[in-house]
């Protein structure tokens, strides 16, 4: 019987927004794009992966990202806007984790920025749209990282649910494969409407 489920942020609840801020971002910085994306992605190592594990702070994180992409402070806001307000709510996705959260628990589960976080909260409420949360700034690994998934299995056990009552969702095969190897049930997200579907193959009330 399944007991809860552990849904992605970015690319499930919300829109990919990296994805969608890289070709704005591109466009306004004189630098070539693999420069950017190590800024801005979570490469392991590099800037975004620091940021998201919170080990460098905002400051921090934009001044590097000021020297490596050769830009004037005077537009660290506005990459911040485009960064952060390109991770909008998947339509549907909201009324799907409220009808979840009525039988079960729902968590977040996500490689995210404190800012990003604060800035969506703000934005759209959504930090009350969930019963927990797992993010990757608080607790100091990102989803590449088993340490992550082991935090996850420890929220699961104080709720009393085991791994294989847990369905894990994410847009990323690396995640779900991860996340397979310590018996959790897994969906790929493609669409809300491919994610009922699949959701109530594993019996879930939906």
């Amino acid at each position: 019987m399944i007991k809860a489920i552990v849904i992605d942020l970015g690319g499930v609840y919300f829109e990919n927004g990296t994805k969608i801020a890289l070709p704005k971002i591109y466009k306004l910085v004189k630098v070539p794009k693999e420069k950017v994306d190590e800024v801005f992605c979570g490469y392991p190592k590099k800037e975004g992966w620091l940021y998201r594990r919170g080990k460098i702070t905002k400051k921090k994180f934009w001044n590097v990202a000021i020297k490596k992409l050769k830009i004037n402070k005077k537009l660290v806001p506005k990459l911040q806007e485009i960064w952060n307000s390109s991770y909008k709510p998947i339509k549907g996705m909201k009324e799907i984790v409220t009808k979840l959260r009525e039988n079960y628990k729902v968590i977040a589960f996500s490689g995210i920025t404190k800012e990003r976080t604060e800035y969506q909260n703000k934005k759209y409420g959504s930090l009350k749209d969930f019963d927990d949360f797992v993010l990757s700034f608080k607790v100091g690994f990102t989803k590449r990282e088993i340490e992550f998934y082991k935090i996850l299995l420890k929220r699961l056990g104080k709720i009393k649910c085991k791994p294989e009552e847990c369905i894990l969702i994410d847009d990323t095969k690396m995640v779900l494969d991860i996340a397979k190897s310590f018996g959790l049930k897994t969906i790929l997200f493609k669409s809300p409407k491919q994610l009922k579907s699949d959701l109530r193959e594993f019996g879930v009330k939906i």
